[in-house]
């Protein structure tokens, strides 16, 4: 009952596929400004019927003009505040989809995404960051316009490792009581032909089919690369990943995230009622 209120500000639909609202809130900006300047016009109109009315003693009538005079006033000053304001540079709530940030963030969670956070300050080492994916981690069913929500795991000049089932930043191992399950395979950022390639395998050698690993890597090589020292991620740039470690697709697979493609920050879930509270 209390997720469609959330729709209005929303960037993901449930079951992935956009509601009426959802795609309201995607109407573009141009489509907003004439639909502000229509009401706008129809409220100058309603106000004048309206004193008319009055002035004529149609007490009943202009009564019910001033009611709809107030609702496109309410409309024109919705519009501004909501699209033109609110969602683009402040809030927007968003729908987890998947089971990848299990257990901080479970399916069907709806969260409230402060996209002021960063326009004062870079994202900061296990914020959990909504973004835009880079093209290859979307699948071709997938909505192009789809945010990713991932924790923050890699930031400008950090080494980056998972050896052993541990994780590393910059030789130091991680604590993650955020961690659904214990990591199963290794990881690190390697520069293989003068290009960054994450590197991802799970214990027993698998490599994702669908990974930078196997696009990049020549099968030849597939065994020696895992020899190439561990890179820095590079300036501008971040690695994301899954808190459910082992059924998230993520940077391991599909890379480094730009800085420009951060929505914001991930801050508070509004529904459940139950698990309402900011996150960590």
């Amino acid at each position: 009952m209390a997720a469609p209120m959330f729709d209005l500000l929303a960037q993901t639909a449930p079951d992935a596929t956009p509601s009426i609202m959802e795609k309201l809130a995607r109407t573009p900006l141009s489509s907003i400004l004439w639909f502000a300047a229509i009401c706008t016009v129809l409220r100058f109109g309603l106000g004048y019927w309206a004193n008319h009315l009055e002035e004529n003693l149609e007490v009943t009538s202009a009564k019910v003009v001033r009611f709809f005079h107030d609702m496109t006033d309410a409309l024109v000053y919705a519009s501004i505040l909501v699209f033109l304001l609110l969602r683009p540079y402040v809030l927007q709530t968003f729908r987890i989809p998947s089971e990848s940030m299990v257990p901080t963030l479970k399916v069907g969670d709806w969260i409230i995404v402060n996209k002021f956070a960063y326009r004062l300050g870079d994202p900061q080492f296990g914020d959990i960051v909504v973004f835009k994916p880079p093209k290859r981690a979307l699948y071709s069913w997938q909505d192009p316009n789809q945010d990713f929500v991932k924790r923050l795991i890699g930031m400008p000049g950090d080494v980056i490792e998972i050896r052993d089932s541990v994780l590393y930043r910059n030789g130091k191992q991680v604590d993650e009581p955020y961690r659904n399950e214990q990591n199963i395979g290794d990881f690190k950022l390697v520069k293989y032909h003068g290009e960054l390639v994450p590197l991802v395998r799970f214990g027993t050698g698998g490599i994702p089919r669908d990974s930078l690993y196997v696009d990049k890597v020549n099968p030849q090589d597939v065994e020696a690369v895992w020899e190439l020292p561990s890179e820095p991620i590079p300036d501008g740039f971040y690695l994301m990943m899954g808190d459910n470690r082992n059924w998230s697709a993520d940077g391991r697979v599909w890379g480094l995230v730009p800085r420009r493609q951060i929505v914001g920050k991930a801050w508070f879930r509004v529904f459940p009622f139950s698990r309402l509270g900011g996150l960590h």
